[in-house]
């Protein structure tokens, strides 16, 4: 019996307008500290349900307050969401809403 490989979907491209937002975010300082930031791809959830990556759903975090390999304690990657509200009081959804808002104006 053959075994089949699952279908992968392609990667999807960035649009020249998402590359610049995301280099518009990247030059804004991290939401935390104000170091130099990194664009962190915030997901969505409803009721435990998480929605696809969209790209103008994004915030400004340096690298320790976004990637695990920094530290367990600090990252949005290890607190999840819920907890990096918890510990530093911001809610990640919100601001990125609010960017990408003032970013359409």
């Amino acid at each position: 019996m053959l075994r089949r490989t699952p279908l992968k979907a392609k990667p999807k491209r960035k649009t020249a307008e998402a590359r610049r937002y995301h280099e518009y975010i990247a030059g804004l300082p991290c939401l935390v500290c104000g170091g130099q930031a990194t664009v962190h791809h915030v997901s969505s959830s409803i009721h435990g349900r998480r929605f696809a990556r969209n790209d103008m759903l994004v915030t400004p975090l340096c690298p320790a307050h976004h990637l695990i390999q920094h530290g367990p304690r600090e990252s949005v990657e290890a607190l999840g969401h819920r907890g990096f509200s918890e510990v530093y009081g911001i809610d990640l959804e919100q601001e990125a809403t609010k960017l990408a808002v003032e970013w359409l104006l």
